[in-house]
């Protein structure tokens, strides 16, 4: 490793290390504080207790270098009865006892494991304050502070957008072809992107260096995708495309002005989709940025509801390639992503869906199907309406992607490619032909963290 970038995690007060399960997260953060620090730290983990020191002699045992793991390392584990107690005192009382190990303890490194588990989805707005918190208590003691977290965790993306605000040093682990450990490094404290690293290790030591250039193809599989905010928040439209592009060969990036989006031009995003109102000013912020990016691909979506044809032309001279509506069809905007990324993502996980009958024959198949989708990010909308009147027998559905499960009084309806805000014509024609019909469910995956928060399915 050159000094530069050595000298870039030493002088770093917080860092963030991600990466999906058995990425080697832990064996990294040992070498860090064991071989690079040589301090000893406190490690806080939401892991049982049996699974984590199984864990750490598993590692003790493998590798001759972590032989003496217990004495460098002192792990505290979350109560037994921690849900309870987390309902009862809150996520302040929480961190309030993590503040007083930290500032007591005789350590200098502090380690938070896998951090998203601390909090359920709906707590996740608990994340910024204790992750920002952390890190202004350890610098105020002197200390260094490393959040390790999973990302295929339900929380990584908040956290992700929170560790670029607050974090010194993001590195993002994973694992090449030949199950080699790449490092991705980036210094958000300075806006810098490091060479890619690879971290090894044979019988006698750790070696971190850089990656070799005839190896790089495994990064360049990987597609930057920035979503921008400019003179709106459009929270929707931007959870939508988050859950779309949650998908191993892309990575997010957010920005919501023009400073922070130029900041983003090192990770040469394939695509950059941009969300803002029609202002002049906003067209003359894209030509700047088409500017600075003429291959990237972009996309911009108006808050209205239809775009005129002046509004069309005046986007493509400024260096849009593509305009939607904000009542865009699904459809149209999966088409254009595809598009610009060369890449069929979307299609190729639809098409490797469970094929049913478009009338499914339980609610079991109607969730089995549901769950399916939420695991290969295929967008959809469930509703359910309920009648005094018996339904009918129910006939194929007009679209391909849509399944009905159906009961005397209750049809269960699933739309694939489908926002919520519309199926009001679907719901309208049940209506029509049954005047009692009401709509006593409606849901989509995006924001939710499991189809059980559907209670009527």
């Amino acid at each position: 490793m050159i000094e530069k970038d050595l000298s870039t995690l030493l002088n770093a007060d917080s860092i963030i290390i991600d990466g999906a399960s058995k990425a080697g997260k832990i064996t990294f953060f040992l070498y860090l504080v064991n071989f690079l620090y040589q301090k000893t730290s406190v490690i806080f983990t939401p892991q049982e207790k049996y699974l984590f020191n199984r864990r750490t002699e598993a590692l003790s045992s493998q590798f001759p270098q972590f032989k003496n793991l217990k004495e460098f390392i002192s792990p505290y584990f979350l109560h037994e009865n921690w849900t309870s107690l987390k309902q009862k005192y809150g996520y302040d009382f929480f961190l309030k006892e993590l503040i007083k190990i930290i500032t007591t303890s005789d350590e200098k490194i502090i380690v938070i494991h896998r951090l998203g588990e601390y909090f359920e989805f709906q707590d996740r707005y608990e994340i910024e304050n204790i992750y920002k918190t952390l890190i202004k208590v350890v610098r105020e003691h002197d200390k260094k502070i490393i959040f390790l977290v999973n990302n295929t965790n339900e929380n990584y993306e908040y956290i992700h957008r929170i560790a670029e605000e607050f974090t010194d040093i993001s590195i993002s682990l994973k694992n090449n072809d030949n199950n080699e450990r790449i490092l991705d490094v980036r210094d958000t404290l300075h806006n810098q992107q490091h060479p890619l690293m690879h971290f090894r290790i044979n019988e006698e030591n750790f070696i971190l260096d850089y990656y070799k250039k005839d190896e790089v193809q495994y990064h360049n599989k990987m597609k930057n995708i920035l979503i921008a905010e400019i003179d709106l928040a459009h929270d929707n439209m931007t959870d939508i495309f988050t859950y779309i592009f949650n998908r191993k060969d892309f990575i997010l990036k957010y920005a919501n002005s023009l400073q922070s989006i130029l900041q983003e031009v090192f990770i040469s995003p394939e695509i950059i989709i941009v969300l803002m109102k029609r202002k002049d000013e906003n067209f003359k912020t894209i030509s700047a940025i088409k500017k600075q990016l003429p291959d990237t691909k972009i996309i911009a979506i108006l808050d209205q509801d239809f775009v005129r044809s002046e509004d069309i032309q005046e986007a493509y001279n400024n260096g849009c390639d593509e305009l939607f509506a904000n009542n865009l069809s699904f459809e149209n905007i999966l088409l254009a992503l595809q598009k610009a990324t060369k890449d069929l993502f979307y299609t190729q996980s639809l098409n490797k869906v469970t094929k049913y009958d478009n009338i499914l024959n339980s609610l079991d198949e109607l969730k089995h199907l549901a769950n399916e989708c939420i695991e290969k990010s295929i967008f959809f909308t469930i509703f359910v309406i309920e009648s005094k009147e018996e339904f009918n027998e129910v006939t194929n559905p007009s679209r391909n992607n849509d399944y009905i499960y159906q009961d005397k009084h209750r049809i269960s309806y699933l739309a694939i490619n489908t926002m919520p805000k519309d199926v009001n014509k679907i719901i309208n024609n049940y209506k029509r032909k049954y005047e009692d019909t009401t709509l006593t469910c409606l849901w989509e995956p995006v924001n939710h963290t499991s189809l059980n928060e559907c209670t009527l399915i």
